[in-house]
């Protein structure tokens, strides 16, 4: 048995045994109630669609320090580590479609990265009270958002905040301290903080992020309503990964060690970002209402690269075509987000409720960036060549997006088993983008593209679904469901260094659904498994523009299809067996790739056939808690063209921790198994190198920390 292997044994063995030894007391168990899908507090089985909630309590018990451990134990969902956002960033992946935009991320309330792509790596764990999931599209409530999923991460509301202390230590000089706390109230006003300043290492060579990161929510009871305050400061500097499975056609370079890093010396992708949002909310005449306007100020600084697919096909001091291995570029970066909200909930009749509402979510974003060459050994280290870092080309874009709703959702109890929800929205959505590219590999500099475009759209979008509560017998029931959505998106816009921008037709998806819940055994066992279809059309494909060229047009046409089960079993008052699968099949119904190939009927690339995942977990408010959490991804293919295909892979997460006193310490491992499997595919890495070839982010190599906290008196 080699080392590794001899490491992961032992881990297994200490969780497992901590597991086994421990005494009964009561469980830390999520709250069954959702605030995702409805806006208002409403049970999860009342709700017709697939939902999933964690506690802040089992996030923290199980040292969960990012989305990818947070959403384990959820049926279908993958929170894939890293990305094009850099190690502290994530790209999930619902309903076997993993795009950095195709879900919603929504925190307190506010979509998290506004009209443009999910603002990933700004989401810290601290202070967090719970995290809902919704699977499927929110086309009511918050617009023209999403496809395939909602994740919606909740804070402790002002003056309920948890006063805990931290100090946290780890693998590759990961260190951290935080701290949550009520301040002081000043009169009716109660307000609370959340602190997190950390660094966190990563077993590649130069990669690693810091995080300065404070959460401030405030609140005041005035006579009829209630007044909301929220901040969030994230500053994060990341030196971002560069070390990435590779692929050139067919071809993967297995010559390319697992910890190199080949970004050019001194990368980095740093972010400052600026969040404040202002609510009121009340019950009057018109029923509970609520109003809400945020805004948020994204700065980002950027130098990183790419390896060329022929990197390796000579030595580096040979050259390679132009003379360059790699391509990277600087970038300064700014997005402005401007979102309001305001909607009324009223009770028309005792079975009725309607919730209806306008919004308004403004998005603009400018970038300029410099495109250079340069030149790296197989070991990641940047060697010096003519011409390297010469500024190639100089770009500049900015993209405006303005989405605009008026929608309605009506909740209707038809009898005491039946609740129908139904629900519309309009909306109007404009987009200007604008572009410019200089070439200077010449004598003399020359505009290689200077051009603009803009689009406006109008499109009606809705919800239908209904829940029957079929079976009900003290804590036991049966609930079946069954939901059909619309839903309509803009194309992404990823804000890499190039100016070309064509504003194309919104991206728009049928969803139908259908499933069960259930709690049996006096409320021991509770499953829920649905089965889906998502029609995907008016996609990103190709088309030949009579010149030889293949250019971007919409018209691609895919088919997600699938099902998923999720189930917990409480074994004993404070131990609990949780356990997920699911099954996709994600197939091009249509769609031309950029060299003119037809894909029509392949795998959707990336997308897994089969996702599992079994955790033990136990706990107790003010003892031991435990946790082995083991989850499985399925074989998949890299390319739209289905000719290269990987192996599944398994990840071992385990934790364990004691509670004396006011005193805790906690010791979690993550990626136990040490998987460097391709999480995600890069969609900066072929626009940057223009070669044809594609990038594969890694999964991260196993890591532990260790946690001492102090519960503050409050």
């Amino acid at each position: 048995m080699t080392s590794a292997a001899v490491r992961w044994a032992v881990s297994v063995g200490l969780a497992l045994g901590a597991v086994s030894a421990l005494s009964a007391e009561a469980p830390w168990l999520a709250e069954r109630v959702e605030v995702t899908a409805t806006r208002m507090p409403e049970p999860v089985d009342n709700v017709p669609a697939s939902i999933s909630v964690i506690s802040g309590d089992e996030l923290r018990a199980r040292g969960a320090l990012d989305l990818r451990t947070a959403l384990s134990l959820f049926a279908g969902v993958e929170g894939s580590p890293g990305g094009d956002g850099g190690p502290a960033g994530t790209v999930p992946s619902l309903w076997g479609l993993r795009e950095a935009d195709a879900f919603l991320l929504v925190v307190d309330n506010i979509p998290w990265g506004g009209a443009f792509n999910p603002a990933t790596p700004s989401v810290d764990l601290t202070g967090v009270e719970k995290i809902e999931v919704l699977r499927g599209a929110a086309p009511v409530m918050f617009g023209a958002t999403s496809f395939v999923g909602v994740i919606h991460v909740v804070h402790y509301a002002a003056g309920q905040m948890p006063g805990r202390m931290g100090l946290s230590v780890g693998t590759y000089g990961s260190r951290g301290a935080s701290l949550t706390t009520n301040l002081p109230a000043l009169g009716d006003y109660r307000q609370s903080l959340a602190v997190n300043v950390e660094r966190r290492g990563f077993a590649e060579d130069r990669t690693d992020f810091e995080r300065a990161h404070a959460v401030y929510r405030g609140a005041l009871q005035l006579a009829d309503s209630k007044l909301h305050i929220d901040g969030d400061v994230s500053i994060l500097p990341q030196s971002p990964s560069g070390n990435y499975l590779l692929r050139d056609g067919r071809d993967i370079h297995p010559e390319i060690p697992d910890a190199a890093n080949y970004n050019p010396a001194g990368a980095k992708l740093n972010q400052k970002r600026y969040h404040l949002a202002v609510g009121l909310d009340g019950r009057g005449d018109l029923g509970e209402w609520a109003l809400t306007l945020a805004a948020t100020r994204t700065e980002d600084d950027i130098l990183r690269g790419f390896l060329r697919g022929d990197a390796f096909a000579a030595p580096p001091d040979a050259g390679v075509g132009d003379g360059f291995q790699a391509d990277g570029f600087t970038q300064n970066r700014t997005l402005t987000d401007v979102y309001f909200d305001a909607h009324v909930t009223k009770d028309l009749t005792s079975s009725v409720s309607l919730t209806y509402g306008i919004d308004h979510l403004h998005g603009e974003g400018r970038e300029s960036a410099i495109n250079f060459g340069y030149c790296t050994s197989l070991s990641g280290i940047e060697q010096a060549c003519d011409g390297a870092h010469h500024a190639d080309e100089i770009v500049s874009s900015s993209d405006r997006r303005d989405f605009s709703g008026a929608y309605a959702q009506a909740d209707i109890k038809a009898s005491d088993v039946v609740d129908i929800l139904l629900g519309a929205r309009l909306n109007h959505t404009r987009e200007t983008a604008k572009g410019l590219a200089i070439d200077n590999t010449g004598e003399e500099p020359v505009v290689a593209f200077d051009g603009a475009d803009a689009r406006t759209t109008t499109r009606l979008t809705g919800l239908a679904g209904l829940s029957w509560h079929a079976w009900k017998s003290g804590t036991n029931g049966l609930t079946l469901y069954a939901d059909y959505r619309n839903s309509v998106k803009p194309l992404a816009i990823d804000f890499g260094p190039e100016a070309e921008v064509e504003v194309l037709r919104p991206e728009t998806a049928n969803s139908y659904e259908a499933g069960l819940k259930t709690q049996l055994l006096d409320g021991v066992w509770d499953l829920d498994a649905s089965v889906f279809q998502m029609d995907f059309r008016n996609g990103l494909t190709y088309a030949d523009d009579g010149a030889g060229n293949f250019v971007r047009v919409n018209g691609g046409q895919t088919r997600f299809k699938g099902f998923e089960v999720e189930s917990t079993f409480e074994l004993r008052s404070d131990l609990r067996l949780s356990a997920h699968y699911a099954n996709h099949d994600a197939r091009f119904v249509s769609l031309t790739r950029d060299n003119g190939a037809d894909a029509a009927g392949n795998h959707v690339e990336m997308s897994p056939r089969q996702l599992a995942g079994v955790g033990l977990l136990f706990g107790q408010p003010a003892g031991t808690t435990a946790s082995v959490v083991l989850t499985y991804v399925g074989d998949r293919y890299l390319n739209k063209s289905n000719s290269v295909r990987v192996g599944g892979y398994t990840t071992l997460d385990a934790a364990v921790g004691v509670h004396f006193g006011k005193f805790s310490i906690r010791l979690a491992g993550y990626n136990l198994t040490d998987r460097r499997d391709a999480t995600s595919e890069s969609d900066l890495h072929e626009a940057v190198t223009v070669t044809g070839t594609a990038g594969y982010y890694r999964l991260p190599g196993r890591t532990a920390m260790l946690t001492i906290g102090f519960d503050l008196p409050q």
